[in-house]
């Protein structure tokens, strides 16, 4: 997989998918000119900066998180690229994009906030 970020790069931070998904995942994203970092359950106490940041960290004590989460970087509003390949690869992935506001968030609690605010989305949609 992919480690190494340049800040021009567009970066897919990626939660929740199988080996045999991220291996495909990253495999269509170089494809593409994409970066495909995946973030372990070690790693979900850093924050979105220090993920994107491509230096290593020492490992953190943390819980796996509950579902698959996506986060694009950098895509300048072409996101759709981004949605579009992970959904050939899996479904059921959350996604959000990377922002100023999001930066200083470490990553399990920005998935717990868009996870929610997916859960609130679906509910207003049900009749």
């Amino acid at each position: 997989m992919s480690t190494h970020i340049k800040k021009s790069e567009k970066t897919i931070l990626i939660y929740g998918l199988s080996g045999m998904q991220l291996l495909i995942l990253d495999t269509i994203t170089k494809n593409e000119g994409i970066v495909c970092k995946p973030v372990s359950d070690t790693q979900t106490s850093l924050t979105v900066d220090q993920l994107l940041s491509g230096k290593d960290f020492p490992p953190m004590p943390s819980r796996p998180l509950m579902g698959k989460f996506a986060l694009l970087d950098g895509f300048d509003g072409q996101e759709q690229i981004g949605i579009a390949l992970i959904n050939q690869v899996t479904s059921g992935v959350i996604k959000a994009i990377h922002t100023k506001h999001n930066s200083s968030w470490r990553f399990s609690d920005l998935c717990a906030s868009i996870q929610e605010e997916y859960h609130t989305m679906k509910k207003a949609e049900k009749p």
